[in-house]
């Protein structure tokens, strides 16, 4: 479960850097920037250290990447400012893991084990502890607003699942699966082609640039693009493929969901933004969920 944690961290940096590069790029250039630009460092990666991305299930995986950070991050990046942050999270998030129980079991029939489910219920009750109800947000697109944050939850459950279904493909003929990084990779490949197209096609000609503070502060702007990428799609995405790999996804999930009240304590330090005590309680039954769960 310490990859599941890794991805838990990273995600939860990516959110506080996604914040303040949205800030100078506009959220359009800002998504569309960090995973590109994670794309490119792990092709140099993929290139230099001769990995072997492609396996017999790599089409799954390039699937899940499509669904996961092709759809399901534009539909988060656009609940946002519609039902607040903290509701898109808390939906996304909590809906996840079931909707992955749902899906592998559909796919592969695989199912958790009662300590498994109940650890992860537990996790995901101090995740809805913590963030509460928020009041943010504009009230008159609620409905479409938790329509996206839900079909983020089910694109992030489907991203999640094709790495079971690749690695059965793989077990299927006696291959390995690539490790983490590799498969970081190629669902960066089926997930930045989505973007670069959605991005595009709302943002024609030079619209797109239009949303970039000016004038541009060169020496912060492009370094919190930069740690976006390394964290979220890239070094986030590789622990996340790795704790997959050997865990179930509704479990992986469940600890992935502790991002968020990672990410406020985060911002906490970065933006000076105290968390509540609703926070804390919450904090500590989702991290009480966390221990008992890598016990078991």
């Amino acid at each position: 479960m310490n990859y599941a944690l890794g991805a838990a961290v990273f995600f939860a940096w990516s959110v506080t850097c996604a914040r303040r590069s949205s800030a100078y790029h506009g959220p359009d250039l800002a998504n569309l920037g960090r995973i590109s630009l994670a794309f490119l460092i792990f092709t140099a990666w993929i290139f230099l250290s001769h990995r072997q991305p492609f396996c017999t299930g790599w089409t799954w995986l390039l699937l899940g990447g499509a669904l996961g950070l092709g759809v399901g991050d534009i539909a988060l990046f656009h609940a946002l400012p519609r039902i607040g942050a903290g509701l898109s999270m808390l939906l996304m998030q909590c809906l996840a893991a079931p909707f992955a129980l749902i899906i592998e079991y559909l796919a592969l029939g695989h199912i958790p084990t009662t300590s498994q489910l109940i650890c992860s219920l537990v996790i995901l009750i101090g995740v809805a502890v913590a963030l509460g109800a928020p009041t943010e947000g504009m009230t008159k697109h609620w409905r479409l607003g938790v329509g996206l944050a839900i079909l983020a939850a089910l694109g992030q459950a489907s991203g999640a699942v094709s790495t079971p279904l690749a690695k059965a493909a793989c077990v299927a003929v006696g291959e390995t699966i690539p490790d983490g990084i590799a498969q970081a990779w190629v669902r960066l490949l089926g997930g930045v082609p989505i973007v670069a197209l959605f991005v595009l096609s709302r943002n024609p000609g030079k619209k797109l640039w239009a949303q970039v503070r000016t004038p541009y502060d060169y020496q912060r702007a492009p370094w919190w693009m930069i740690m976006n990428a390394l964290a979220g799609p890239g070094l986030g995405v590789a622990c996340y493929q790795w704790a997959l790999t050997g865990n179930p996804a509704a479990v992986v999930l469940s600890i992935v969901a502790l991002s968020p009240l990672i990410a406020l304590l985060m911002q906490w330090v970065v933006e000076g933004t105290r968390p509540s005590g609703r926070l804390w309680l919450g904090g500590a039954i989702a991290i009480a969920g966390v221990i008992f769960l890598k016990n078991i």
